[in-house]
Parts: C-alpha cells; structure tokens; sequence
C-alpha cells in the first residue's frame, strides 16, 4: 500500500482554488478585523428596527455583515480540512467561530424587534417604501415567529442555555465514539476487535457465523449501559418538550415542522403511505432469504450484498464523464454548468496526509459551491461525486438567480438536488451494464438506497414522534419504555420475514440523529421527491427540465412546499410518495426478472 501523499505532492488541477473566496490569509485577516470592528453598528438600531427609515438603513448592513461573516467561516474552516493537523487554520476556525457566536449574542434584539411585526406592519412600511419589497418575505418569516418569541431577557437566556442542552448531545458522542469498550472474540483462530465501522464492515461478510457473533457482541456495551444512556436521550426529549412549551408549540413535531412551513400532513402522509406499502419490504426479505439461502432472516442478514461487488476502478477523468453522461437528461443548460464547475477549479479530489476525512460540498455567496472529496477509485466515490456535485450546482443556481438573503436553500430541500444527481446515476448504470450481473449490482444497490432512506428513515422519524408523544402525555421515559417502543417500531417496518433478535431492540441507543429531533424524516422526503422530480425528466414530461432549473434556483424566496410545488411536486398529497414505492416495486421486478 502506497504512502499517504502530502498536499504539495498533489498535482494542483486536483486541488480546489480558495482565491474565490480569499487571495491570502492577509485578505482574511484584514476582513475579520473589519468584521469584528464594525458588527457594533448593528448594535445601533437597538429598538428602532420597527421604523421604515431605521429599517432601510439597517437591512443593508445586516445582510453585508452577514455575507463577510459566511465567506470568513467557510475559508477557515474549509483550509482547515485540508490539513487538520495545521495549527494556523485551525485558530483561525477557532477565531471566527467566537466572533460569530459573540455577535449572534449581541444581536439577539434583532429576531426579537423583527418578529414583533406583523403582516400589516409590514404592509404599512412597504407600501410606503417599494424599493424594499424584496425583503417582504423575509420579514414575513419572522412576523410569523411572534407568538414563540419570548422577551430579550428570555430569548438571552435561552441562547446561553442552548450550549447547556447541547451538551447531552455530547455526552452521548463522547460515549459513542471514544469511550465504549467492545469486547474481543474469537472467530476461526483470528481475534476481532471490534469498531463502528468494522461491524459495518463485517455485516457485509458471507460468513455468517461471524456475523452472529459480531452482531450479539457489537450491542453488549450498549445493553451493559442502557439505563445512563436512557437517561441521556430521555434529558433531550425533555428539553425539547420544556422549550416546546415556553415556546407555545402544540407539540415537538409542530415545532419541529414549523421552521419549513410544514403542516403536519407532510410528515403523516410520509408515514402512512411507508407503512401501507411493508409490503414490499417483506417481498424484499423473501429476496434477500432466497438468495442467501437460509432459513430465516435476521438483521445481521440484511447487509450481505446479493450480487459480488463490480471489480472495476473508476478514476477521477472517468468518473466526470461517466457522471457527465448520467446527467444528460437535465438538458444542456445544466450541462454546460456542471462542465464549468468541473474547470473552475473549485474540487477538491483527492485523500492527502492529515486531510479530514469524507466529502461534502460548501460555499459562501461571495464565491460559488466548493466541493470536497477524497475520491480512491471506488463506485461509491462516483456516487458521491454525482451527490456532491449536485449540492455544488444548486447553489450555484440560488447564488445566480437570489439575493444574498434568499439564496441558501432550506434544510428541508438541501437533499433534493443531490438525490436527483444519485438517482440519475444509478438509473444509468443499470442501462449500461455490460453484463447480467453488473445490471443486479446497481438494481440491487438501487433498491437498498430506497430501503435504507425511505423506510429505515421513516421507521426512525416514527420512533421520535412516538417517544415525544409518550413524554408529552405525561409518560416515563426510561431504558424499558423506550425500548419497548423502539421494538414496536421495528415490527411495524422491518416486514414480514425479518427476525427481530433481542439486541436489534437497543438500536435506538447508537443512533446519533435523535440528538437532532425529527432531522431524519427530511432524508426521506428528499428522496421521494428526487425521484418524483426524476420520473418526471426522465419521462420526457414537457416542462419537466425548465421546472427543474427553476427549483434549483429558487433559494428560499418562497416556503419550500411552493418551491416543490412549482418543480411538479406535491408533498402534501401521498402520490409524491407512492411514486418511491413504485420505483422500488419496478427495481424488485427487474431485478426478480434477471
């Protein structure tokens, strides 16, 4: 095995240009001290921001700030994974991120004395001043804050105790990723230590014993601590029902789903239509069953890839083609975008000494999408390259078709476009396999995309709206209720044909997102509407293209469900889901067909 490479050995085409975003250090250093000298002129419109005049002069400043504030977080940080072990950009990362958290800090009278405005407030101050129309949405989406915004004092002490509640989120990392202890076995004469990743690793394997063992040895440390833990998430639920209640929120998952504009229909039909459509996933374990041949399945099965890996190395040049191809029903427009981004020089591509691990994509307004990989060849370094490229082309769209406050594209979307690029590319790779069992690798791989994001997300979402639910109503939450929850869930979803062993119970125990309540239900509508959005490009629908560019670019100047809505795709009605369990239905088929 090769030796890691420095950064300098890398050939700088492959290295991303930070000069969009800052020349040198210098240019960063002279912009913080502006930053931190001048944020103070904010702090001037204190109880004035309900005058129109006040306003007008203030909103400039804000959004001007708010812009240097993004592109000083974004370089320091992003240099910073280039080299983690550089102590310069890592004080840097340090530096801004106090001087963001101390001017959210000082500037907390902002959301206060904005939210105090109503509809007809804003109304008044517009009609008097046309040249601010482009900031009634804006204002709009804090008025309708007012009835959960609290007095300064309040919403101060509360800032200040977010950190406190943030903390069981650490107590439960420190535990999960540094502090547990599993114990050594032995399998055939070879010891295993086990990690996260090595027991992901192993439920790939043929071996079957091996993975029973690692399967019954992985939950020990979580059973062994199930009540601390219990109490952990528990203290989180809590939190979030006491700050649900100061709040004036009926229940978490309104307050959960207000931030998006969501009624609660989008998260219900999301559910209903999983659990309507288990079938499937039951179709799938008899699949699964047969394939493996045994005689029952249980959850350390359900990893086990039917079909042998492909054995084929995609390099880098490869993989833009193979992607490029892949994307050719987006039209040419996107192309000839996705084809600039490519020569901009803005991706980061491969593994280098002390660079941090995985990929993303980031940016700021000032500059354009940034993309980071550590690509090594593998099929899912193209699948990662396709979604990451996705996420850098809408923001690319919103930076050229919004203002600077509309033009970071909401949470609840962020997954769309990424989700159309893997979808694509997946739907490409089955049409042009050359062989029979290359075709059953990507159909295969497909279908545990839908089974893994769909349902699993689903099932876990269910879980959180349960748990909440259980606390809200006055029940206790501790290791035995929580988990008996969580194995009803696990009954509900997982299908007919999947034993449910005893330790699949406590799975509950390692799952990081409940720290971020009611996150996971987002991975699932992203996916159904990139497929929803896919079907109808690929279709040929006649607008279906021109729909789409419209919905990359539309940032945030509208609520999400109008974006969608606009792209072709109703969240609030069950068909914009059931269209996920057809794909799966069609994959199954195809896949049965072989």
């Amino acid at each position: 095995m090769s030796e890691t490479k420095t950064r300098d050995q890398i050939d700088d085409k492959y290295k991303w240009d930070l000069s969009v975003l800052y020349a040198s250090d210098d240019d960063w250093e002279k912009d913080f001290q502006k930053a931190e000298k001048e944020y103070s002129q904010l702090l001037s419109y204190r109880g004035s921001l309900a005058d129109p005049r006040k306003l007008e002069e203030f909103m400039p400043l804000y959004t001007d700030l708010s812009s240097v504030e993004e592109n000083l977080c974004v370089y320091a940080i992003v240099r910073f994974f280039e080299d983690t072990g550089n102590t310069t950009y890592e004080e840097m990362k340090g530096r801004i991120e106090l001087l963001i958290s101390k001017i959210a800090t000082d500037t907390v009278f902002i959301k206060k004395e904005l939210s105090s405005l109503t509809n007809e407030n804003i109304d008044a101050m517009l009609t008097n001043k046309p040249q601010m129309e482009e900031y009634r949405f804006f204002l709009e989406s804090y008025a309708r804050y007012s009835p959960h915004i609290l007095s300064e004092e309040t919403e101060t002490v509360l800032a200040e105790l977010g950190i406190v509640i943030g903390k069981l989120d650490d107590i439960f990392s420190a535990y999960n990723d540094n502090n547990i202890k599993f114990e050594e076995f032995e399998h055939n004469g070879e010891k295993i230590h086990l990690s996260h990743a090595r027991y992901s690793q192993i439920l790939e394997s043929p071996d079957r014993e091996l993975r029973t063992k690692t399967f019954n040895y992985y939950y020990r440390p979580f059973q062994q601590n199930i009540d601390v833990l219990a109490n952990t998430y528990a203290a989180h639920v809590l939190a979030n029902i006491k700050l649900t209640k100061i709040r004036n929120y009926p229940s978490m998952l309104d307050r959960a789903l207000f931030p998006d504009y969501l009624p609660s229909i989008v998260f219900h039909n999301l559910v209903e239509v999983v659990k309507e459509n288990i079938d499937v996933i039951s179709e799938f374990n008899a699949l699964k069953q047969k394939e493996l041949g045994v005689s029952e399945l249980h959850f350390y099965d359900n990893y086990v890839p039917l079909v042998k890996d492909v054995d084929k190395e995609y390099p880098y040049q490869e993989t833009i083609e193979l992607v490029r191809s892949a994307l050719q029903p987006l039209g040419s427009g996107y192309i000839a975008k996705y084809d600039d981004t490519i020569e901009a020089r803005v991706i980061d591509v491969f593994e280098s000494r002390n660079k941090r691990s995985g990929a993303f994509s980031w940016g700021s307004y000032a500059s354009r999408g940034l993309v980071f990989l550590n690509h090594t060849g593998k099929f899912s370094d193209v699948s990662t390259f396709a979604h990451e490229l996705g996420h850098c082309l809408h923001r690319d769209y919103s930076i050229k078709n919004q203002p600077f406050i509309y033009y970071q594209n909401p949470i609840f979307l962020a997954e769309v476009a990424s989700t159309v690029n893997e979808t694509l590319l997946f739907d490409h790779m089955s049409k042009i396999a050359e062989s029979k069992e290359e075709k059953k690798f990507f159909l295969y791989h497909n279908m545990k995309r839908i089974e893994a994001t769909f349902y699993r997300q689903t099932m876990f979402a269910n879980f959180e709206k349960d748990i909440h639910e259980l606390a809200e109503g006055g029940g206790v939450l501790m290791a035995k209720s929580i988990t008996d929850v969580y194995r009803n869930n696990l009954a509900a979803y997982l299908g007919e044909g999947m034993i449910i062993d005893d330790q699949l119970s406590y799975e509950w125990a390692r799952i990081p997102h409940f720290y971020n309540a009611f996150y996971v239900y987002k991975y699932a509508t992203s996916l159904s509407a990139a497929i929803a959005l896919s079907v109808r490009i690929t279709a040929g629908e006649k607008g279906a293209i021109e729909d789409y560019l419209l919905f990359l670019g539309a940032g945030s100047h509208k609520t999400p469900l109008e974006i969608l809505n606009d792209a072709g795709v109703d969240l609030t009605e069950k068909d914009a889901y059931e269209v996920t369990v057809r794909k799966f239905q069609t994959l199954l088929e195809e896949f049965k067909s072989l």
